[in-house]
């Protein structure tokens, strides 16, 4: 292929930097090779970066006889600095999450002369995908970890195998650098020419727009028709230089408003199913794995117990004298406790059911996960109703709160026997109307589980096939729907207060989990009537020591401000839907007024346009449930639409009503609207750039008054009005999940980030034209990775310094590929994208 000029120009420059090594070592790459028996000392500091600082990790640093040391810590920068004494050549690596997901490792390689008076030899040396794929080309090899000194040595490494492996490199990339402006210096030393990852750096721009793929040796660019690949494998040839009508789409989206050719999010988050819950039974695509009950071999593929079913095995804890994450263990059950009927809603009078037996279900239940659809239909029509509403079989209700989630997780999930004993002591609390000691109202209705194996969720299996769904997403806080709406608007925590400012709540409304005398282990105040704010930055506050203590075992922070109160259970935001501030009081449920920033603020300034549309918020939502009401029940026509919104709206998952600035700003508040305005926005081509979807409550997902078949129902719907829009539909990301577990069985590992979480995985899939088929994405993730999505697709920063869209991107290993190394971190979810 003939080369263009400035191609040939750059390939120029950098030859010539390439011939000039000297004794100060500043281009360590391609330095006079040390003697092959001359021991160099050597210090190396640089950035660890893929488009983002890599974090948290260690850099390895091996020398020619294969003798390493290691880095401390990589800082918030990706800034580390090792030494060592030792033969060169020498390489570095870093473990680090490719772009694709996949664990792989960063490499550099160096091959510093000594200094002329025998002193120690300071270097830079970044570790970056660029780096990366010219140290392939130098090793011959692509490493995983550190090589070994054979390896180093076999490469026959020198200044001119160096320059080569520079030279092949920017034989396929030169178009790229010179649209991305590149500077001439970094093209002919990535390695020694210094470094920042911020969108400042013109290197990092790239790694930003462009798709290096460091473990397979591939860099793609450009969008759709214009998207090309090259190939840059550690041996063999390189392919030509990236076409130009690549780099040009790949320079337009540079310029455009988003990093990725995604130009509309649209969230859609149903209720309270776990990723076992719903995906207990599903088969991954050849080439891929899963872990869950069928993986695991808790069930069998028809959903009866499998040859692992004892992990699951439920225990029951002994008398507790104080709140504890870590019950004194006591017998096995021999059963499971018979399922009650708790929350499960009657839909002709809405009234709900209170803890007594599901007689749907045997008392004599094998003790573990069990399949819901061997005694209730997965999609039954309840055809009393009318057919105004296809509504499906109901089941009870678990526990799903704070505390209580804490005690049955025991933090990070890894002993998984106190689901069960949890709920049936404890219950939604004493301050829940109806939950007693003698009756918390709780039995087996949380080891239930949904079996695609068998034919259930098909739909929900069907997306997973054909876009790409993880089985490593999670809640971001212990408990129930409130906190965790909130987190997916703010990736924090509300909290109380006077004015803005920082106060104490009523004495009934503060948790108090520790054990009541006379019993197993209900707690002393809890409940949505009462119990439901922590100061957790106070040890002596009941509870907060066992899992202040706990984080500290784990070397995390609590993240718990001085002196705040935070609300970890559900109470109704500060404001009504016409912004009138909600009373405070002892006797009122709500929470005041919030100044947390959002993703709502963050985008308006940026001038990116948004939308929180919940369900049943208008009459036009409403219309088809006030018609049945009256004439199902004779009820007037205000009556009628009252009893419905009161039904169908989810006033605790629509949390931006509980921001001041979104609810005092006109502009802001006018962008909080119903499922009416979603159908006919996607029409008429009308929907913002980010939009965030609640369906109306009977169609969530949630136990008592939903099931997964009437979420699956309302996912149809939507998926088909957006690709039924095909402009629309070509640039389109639709990320589908629940806002937390809803207290059901789980065998998924969680990683500790702060006092609030995470919890247990939840669903998420990514439908998407650009969405990995049949990908099962083992990154871990929770509700603060849609905001990092959001926030790295157009160009935001986090939303504050504490909330959890802060902490890095995991890196993982393939020994370990749902925990990460780094610990504290979250993903972002681009590795569910081929774009």
């Amino acid at each position: 292929m003939k080369r263009s000029a400035s191609t040939l120009a750059g390939l120029g420059v950098m030859l010539s930097l390439a011939a000039c090594g000297s004794d100060n070592v500043s281009s360590p790459a391609t330095g006079s090779s040390a003697s092959a028996n001359t021991s160099t000392s050597v210090t190396a500091t640089g950035i660890a970066a893929a488009g983002a600082p890599i974090v948290g990790v260690s850099v390895t640093f091996t020398d020619s006889d294969g003798k390493s040391t290691q880095s401390s810590l990589t800082d918030a920068t990706g800034k580390f600095t090792v030494s060592m004494t030792g033969k060169a050549p020498f390489v570095l690596t870093a473990p680090f999450n490719d772009i694709d997901g996949t664990p792989a490792t960063l490499s550099s390689v160096i091959n510093p002369a000594p200094a002329s008076s025998g002193a120690a030899v300071s270097v830079v040396a970044n570790l970056n995908p660029l780096t990366s794929l010219l140290t392939q080309r130098v090793l011959g090899i692509v490493p995983n970890g550190a090589p070994t000194g054979a390896q180093i040595t076999s490469a026959k490494i020198s200044a001119s195998s160096i320059a080569q492996a520079d030279a092949a490199v920017a034989s396929a990339l030169q178009p790229l650098f010179t649209a991305f402006n590149v500077p001439a210096a970094t093209v002919a030393d990535p390695i020694g020419t210094p470094y920042k990852a911020d969108a400042s750096n013109p290197l990092d721009n790239l790694f930003d727009i462009a798709r290096f793929t460091v473990h397979a040796g591939t860099v793609a660019a450009g969008v759709d028709a214009n998207r090309a690949q090259v190939s840059i494998p550690p041996t063999g040839a390189v392919s030509g230089a990236m076409p130009a009508a690549a780099v040009s789409s790949a320079l337009a989206l540079s310029n455009s408003t988003t990093t990725t050719p995604i130009q509309h999010v649209i969230v859609v988050v149903g209720e309270n199913q776990t990723f076992d819950g719903l995906f207990g039974g599903y088969v991954a695509p050849a080439g891929q794995t899963v872990k869950n009950l069928l993986s695991e071999g808790i069930i069998n593929a028809d959903g009866t117990p499998g040859p692992n079913f004892a992990l699951a095995a439920q225990n029951q804890g002994k008398p507790q004298t104080a709140y504890t994450i870590n019950p004194t263990r006591g017998a096995a059950y021999a059963t499971l406790p018979q399922p009650e009927q708790i929350g499960i809603e009657n839909l002709q009078t809405f009234t709900t059911g209170g803890g007594t037996p599901d007689t749907r279900f045997p008392a004599t239940l094998p003790n573990g996960p069990f399949q819901i659809t061997k005694y209730v239909p997965y999609a039954q029509q309840v055809t009393a109703v009318a057919p105004l509403l296809t509504l499906y079989s109901m089941t009870g209700d678990p526990v799903h709160r704070f505390f209580q989630m804490w005690q049955q997780t025991g933090g990070d999930n890894s002993k998984l026997d106190m689901f069960t004993w949890v709920a049936t002591t404890v219950g939604q609390g004493g301050d829940t109307t109806g939950i007693t000691p003698q009756n918390p109202s709780q039995g087996g209705e949380l080891m239930g589980f949904m079996n695609m194996s068998s034919g259930d969720a098909p739909y929900f299996q069907s997306l997973a096939q054909t876009y790409a769904v993880s089985d490593n997403y999670h809640q971001s806080v212990m408990g129930g729907t409130g906190a965790n709406f909130f987190s997916i608007a703010t990736a924090d925590l509300p909290y109380f207060n006077t004015a803005g400012a920082v106060a104490t709540p009523p004495a009934n409304q503060i948790e108090n989990p520790n054990p009541l005398a006379q019993t197993e282990n209900f707690y002393t105040q809890d409940g949505y009537e009462g119990g439901s704010y922590v100061n957790c930055s106070d040890a002596s506050q009941p509870g907060v020591s066992a899992i202040v203590n706990f984080l500290a075992t784990k070397k995390v922070a609590s993240n718990c401000d001085a002196g705040k109160y935070y609300l970890v259970n559900n109470y109704n935001p500060g404001y009504d839907l016409n912004g009138n501030v909600q009373p405070i009081g002892p006797n009122n449920y709500n929470y005041p007024p919030q100044t947390v920033p959002t993703i709502a603020e963050a985008l308006a300034a940026k001038g990116v346009s948004w939308k929180w549309y919940t369900g049943g918020r208008t009459a036009s939502d409403l219309a088809a449930e006030t018609q049945l009401l009256q004439l199902a029940n004779g009820l007037p026509a205000a009556q009628a639409a009252a009893l419905a919104q009161a039904a169908q709206y989810n006033v605790i998952g629509d949390p931006l009503v509980a921001s001041s600035k979104v609810m005092g700003t006109p502009a802001l508040k006018a962008n909080l609207t119903d499922l009416t305005t979603f159908t006919n926005d996607i029409k008429n081509s009308t929907l913002p750039a980010v939009s965030f979807v609640v369906p109306k409550n009977l169609d969530s997902g949630h136990p008592g008054y939903s099931a997964p078949a009437t979420y699956e129902a309302f996912l149809k719907t939507v998926i088909a009005n957006v690709q039924a829009n095909p402009a629309l539909w070509a640039h389109t990301a639709i990320l589908i999940t629940t806002d937390e577990g809803g207290g059901h069985f789980d065998t998924g590992a969680i990683q500790n980030l702060d006092f609030f979480g995470d919890g247990p995985r939840i669903p998420m899939l990514v439908v998407s034209p650009y969405a990995r088929k049949g990908m099962v994405d083992h990154t871990y993730y929770d509700h603060a990775s849609v905001l990092k999505f959001i926030e790295r697709n157009w160009r935001l920063q986090p939303l504050s310094t504490r909330s959890r869209d802060r902490l890095p991107n995991p890196v993982t290993s393939t020994q370990s590929p749902y925990l990460p190394v780094n610990t504290t971190s979250i993903g972002d979810l681009m590795a569910m994208f081929n774009f």
